[in-house]
């Protein structure tokens, strides 16, 4: 049986970064043909793209609106219904985690 080998990427802020390496010390890790302690000791930095991160606050901000249009929704057809409006019950209406709704819930009017 061939063995096979996943690449993983670990991004780490420059305090992470010096702090694996304070927490590692100087103990040889080794895998394959180098050792852990050589890739730590030689990362390759990853520039960061203004576009990038650009387009995703637009798309957060685009989910976030809609999530805050769907839980609008919710709320009135839950009070056209008569029913009680909770955190679950909006959830459950307008197809949107629990999570979120109890993000946002404070934004609207309820009762």
């Amino acid at each position: 049986m061939e063995d096979i080998y996943c690449t993983y990427r670990l991004d780490l802020s420059d305090d992470e970064y010096e702090n694996l390496i304070k927490l590692l010390g100087d103990k040889p890790i080794e895998y394959g043909y180098i050792s852990l302690n050589e890739k730590l000791h030689n990362p390759k930095k990853i520039k960061y793209s203004g576009k990038k991160a650009m387009a995703a606050g637009k798309a957060t901000d685009v989910r976030t609106r809609r999530a805050k249009q769907k839980m609008q929704n919710a709320i009135n057809i839950l009070r056209m219904e008569n029913k009680k409006i909770t955190v679950y019950s909006i959830s459950k209406t307008a197809n949107i985690s629990y999570s979120t709704v109890k993000k946002y819930i404070d934004l609207f009017q309820i009762d």
